[in-house]
């Protein structure tokens, strides 16, 4: 049988189970559950686990990469958890960045109404 590499011999590098993650997170652009990624990887065979628990290795790879953890886990964040959903951490900041833009614009209305409260009470 002939070698249809095109002679290159270097293996090619599996995903890790966290960019699988990435990949399934990017594509939905959704918060999902670690039972929902997981039924994702595998229906898009993107990992393959050399486990049972794959389940487990999902939630495990996005407990690593939470933004939450500290001790024990990747330096590589990228994931944050609310709840029981999972999140990209991008996503997340850019809902918070929305969020506290929304604040700073009913701060800055709160403070005209009350000047101009001020302005009837002086006229």
């Amino acid at each position: 049988m002939s070698d249809i590499s095109g002679g290159n011999d270097k293996k090619i590098k599996q995903k890790t189970i966290a960019q699988a993650i990435l990949e399934v997170m990017g594509e939905t652009n959704r918060p999902m559950t670690s039972q929902e990624i997981c039924q994702l990887i595998l229906e898009r065979n993107l990992y393959h686990f050399n486990t049972n628990d794959t389940q487990g290795m999902v939630y495990n790879a996005l407990w690593r990469h939470s933004s939450k953890t500290k001790d024990h886990s990747s330096p590589n964040k990228y994931f944050y958890k609310d709840g029981n959903k999972w999140t990209l951490l991008e996503q997340n900041n850019s809902n918070n960045t929305e969020s506290n833009l929304q604040m700073i614009d009913f701060e800055a209305s709160l403070y005209d109404y009350l000047f101009d409260l001020e302005d009837l009470e002086n006229n």
